[in-house]
């Protein structure tokens, strides 16, 4: 049985920019971990055991830092945590940062925003609570013509193909619509890659968190193609899945840590080939 890992599967510069920036402060300060750091279970266990502290708001904390995970926090959270004379450590990814800087700049401009996106997503919410009243859809339906000028955005993880149709319905609804592509490129590099792959084999295997939407995504998306099957480490793993398959190939979201990935790898290899 052929086993072919996609390319661009794992760790994004955001995610390993995050994990970066906390090992270097772990050991110096009492560190606070604002929400999740990354959609990785595994990960934020094992920061917990080296202990830092996960914590959902700022309220219950004097001192100590604060370190403001990838997906990024609105400006106010940020103030507020200032405010408090709290230490940050803003692991926001560029990208992410980039977005809300557009949309900042585009609410200035006079557009009503359109964010793309999972609404309960960390990152939506942090680009949302900059704005005045923005739109929050997962695709076009719903969305009647409008007479004010718009702006649409996309979450930096959303499928690239659902945003450009999305971005397409719309463009015939609302008569002055400005659209902004924010998905980041090594988003779009993974769909791609896994894309290509899931043409190739007889299954793919996604490796990632459960509540990661950028690997539930490359699911999603597998799906159309091929069987596809999710876990989040090896232990999941079933030997029926591999029966009659010559082919096998993986991909992994941008969460997930290599050493998770060649776990999945080494235990099909040792007990199912």
């Amino acid at each position: 049985m052929k086993i072919s890992l996609a390319r661009n599967s794992g760790f994004c510069f955001g995610v390993k920019k995050a994990l970066e920036e906390v090992e270097k402060i772990k050991n110096k300060y009492c560190v606070y971990i604002l929400g999740q750091l990354i959609h990785n279970k595994q990960v934020i266990n094992e920061l917990k055991k080296k202990g830092i502290k996960i914590i959902d708001d700022v309220d219950s904390i004097g001192k100590g830092t604060v370190v403001i995970s990838a997906h990024g926090i609105p400006d106010k959270l940020k103030k507020k945590i200032k405010e408090k004379n709290l230490k940050i450590i803003d692991t926001t990814c560029p990208l992410v940062e980039k977005v809300h800087n557009i949309t900042k700049e585009l609410e200035k401009q006079g557009y009503n925003m359109i964010i793309f996106g999972d609404r309960e997503h960390t990152e939506v919410k942090g680009i949302a609570g900059n704005l005045n009243a923005p739109v929050i859809i997962n695709n076009a339906s719903g969305i009647s013509a409008f007479n004010k000028k718009y702006a649409l955005v996309s979450q930096t993880t959303q499928d690239q193909e659902e945003f450009g149709r999305t971005a397409k319905e719309l463009r015939k609804r609302i008569k002055e619509l400005k659209v902004m592509d924010t998905i980041c490129s090594a988003t779009k590099q993974r769909q791609n890659e896994a894309k290509k792959l899931a043409k190739k084999v007889d299954m793919m295997l996604v490796i990632g968190d459960f509540s990661s939407a950028n690997t539930r995504r490359l699911e999603q998306i597998c799906l159309k193609i091929v069987e596809t099957r999710h876990i989040e480490t090896a232990s999941e793993l079933k030997a029926g899945w591999f029966k009659g398959k010559a082919h096998i190939g993986i991909t992994a979201g941008a969460s997930t840590p290599d050493w998770i990935i060649k776990g999945a790898i080494e235990r099909i290899k040792n007990e199912f080939q």
